[in-house]
Order: C-alpha cells, then sequence, then structure tokens
C-alpha cells in the first residue's frame, strides 16, 4: 500500500469515529441510544411508516427493531397502528413527544455540523464540504 492510501485510509478512520463519537454525544444529550436518535429521525422523516421500511432504512434486523420500537414506545415516543390499506403491516407514527425530540436531535445535529470544521482534521473538512457542495471558502468562515 503506497504511503498516501496508508495516510488517506486513516484519516478516513479517524474522521469515522469523531462523526461516531459526535453522533453518541448528541443522542446521549437527548437520553437515547445511538439506534433509538437513527430511529426516530428516520421515523421524523418517514413517518408513517411500516417496520420493514424501517429496518430498511436503519439497516437492522427485525429483532433489533422490535426491541428499538418496544421501548421508544413505552417512553411514549411513537405510536403502532393497523394498516388499513394491508393489515399485515403495522405503521409506526411519532407521538408529540417523539415529534418534539425529534427536531430537537435535527436541530442540535444542525448545530454540531457547524462546529465539524473545529473538531476534524482540514483535509476531512475539505471532503466532507466538498461532498455537500460548499465550497471551501464557506468550510473556512
Amino acid at each position: 500500500m503506497e504511503p498516501f492510501q496508508h495516510q488517506a485510509g486513516v484519516d478516513f478512520a479517524l474522521l469515522l469515529l469523531r462523526c461516531h463519537q459526535v453522533e453518541k454525544g448528541l443522542a446521549a444529550s437527548a437520553g437515547l441510544s445511538v439506534d433509538e436518535f437513527h430511529c426516530l429521525s428516520q421515523l421524523y422523516v418517514h413517518a408513517p411508516c411500516c417496520v420493514k421500511k424501517l429496518c430498511e432504512l436503519l439497516e437492522i434486523h427485525p429483532t433489533r427493531a422490535s426491541r428499538l420500537l418496544n421501548d421508544l414506545e413505552e417512553r411514549g415516543y411513537l405510536t403502532r397502528s393497523l394498516d388499513f390499506s394491508d393489515k399485515r403491516k403495522e405503521l409506526l407514527t411519532l407521538t408529540s413527544t417523539g415529534m418534539a425530540a425529534a427536531r430537537e436531535l435535527l436541530q442540535s445535529s444542525a448545530l454540531a455540523i457547524r462546529h465539524m470544521p473545529a473538531i476534524l482534521p482540514d483535509d476531512a473538512v475539505k471532503l466532507i464540504a466538498s461532498s455537500l457542495g460548499h465550497a471551501e471558502s464557506q468550510v473556512s468562515q
């Protein structure tokens, strides 16, 4: 492996680790696990949604989804109802508490994005900015 490729791999691994730390901190600030954070944010965007679709979005096994959904339902974040167009399916919908929590998490995520340049290596910031379609000049501000 060439030195550049090795360094790029190391930088990418560091980027993933730091992003995971930010994600974990955001979830913890709301008293949630990272999986619960993902579940709420995806339901905020895609609800009402069936369990199968949520599993596909989160790339998790239905057993894991069942545990997550049970916990979130017990805490009052979501409700389940029968899909009247296909009675074999259960529809998931966020409650007002779940909507408020998801909104707060997404707002916190937006704020975290603004602070990412301060905690990431310069090359990673440039990579993220270019992938998001931002000019480099915006990143340094």
